[in-house]
């Protein structure tokens, strides 16, 4: 199972994407980013639209899907330990800069590979799912014909960010470590821990 929060009609790309993304240049393969934790879309939206506060995260809604896929191939692991394997540095993964990133992205896709998993730049302790294939939306009990069939339903129309999430974010420019990779430098594995949810945290904004 995995998620994706996104402003689009269409929640997933048939061609190539329009924009630059961590994993792809624009115009040259389709890219689709997923997030692995539920919590890991708003992270990603934070990030990008850079609301860094309460008052500017609780106005923020948005639509979040989720995907029970059905992949042909296990991902590749795109992690800390096996950056050096692609020609790139553990930082690269989660660092402002994603030229880097982006040419892996299309050499793993000039190599054939269909998907990898990747440490998310966002949500520190959580990953991504990053397919290189294009891919259409069908009901979430549907059975896939085609690889490019994915299951999927719209689990929030109009949600709102978790109360506190934003303090776990990783923003840029933030000028601090990435808590995952300062604790894989450490050889002690950061773990990600869920803001805790209150009767306040409930109550829409």
């Amino acid at each position: 199972m995995a998620f994706r929060a996104t402003g689009y009609f269409k929640a997933l790309w048939a061609f190539p994407n329009m924009e630059d993304g961590r994993y792809n240049i624009a115009g040259r393969h389709p890219a689709q980013y997923l997030s692995l934790h539920p919590m890991g879309p708003w992270a990603e939206m934070l990030r990008n639209l850079n609301r860094r506060t309460a008052d500017q995260a609780r106005t923020l809604r948005l639509p979040i899907w989720t995907f029970r896929l059905v992949l042909d191939e296990d991902p590749v692991d795109v992690s800390f330990d096996t950056a050096g394997d692609y020609g790139l540095d553990p930082e690269d993964l989660v660092a402002d800069d994603q030229s880097a990133t982006r040419a892996l992205g299309a050499a793993l896709y000039d190599r054939g590979v269909a998907s990898f998993i990747a440490p998310s730049a966002a949500l520190a302790g959580t990953h991504n799912l990053i397919v290189l294939r294009p891919a259409a939306i069908i009901d979430y009990h549907a059975a896939p014909i085609d690889p490019e069939d994915w299951p999927a339903a719209l689990a929030a129309q109009h949600g709102r960010c978790p109360e506190g999430l934003w303090d776990s974010a990783h923003y840029r420019g933030a000028g601090t470590t990435h808590a995952a990779l300062d604790g894989w430098r450490s050889g002690d594995e950061f773990e990600f821990v869920q803001p805790e949810v209150t009767a306040a945290s409930l109550v829409a904004a």
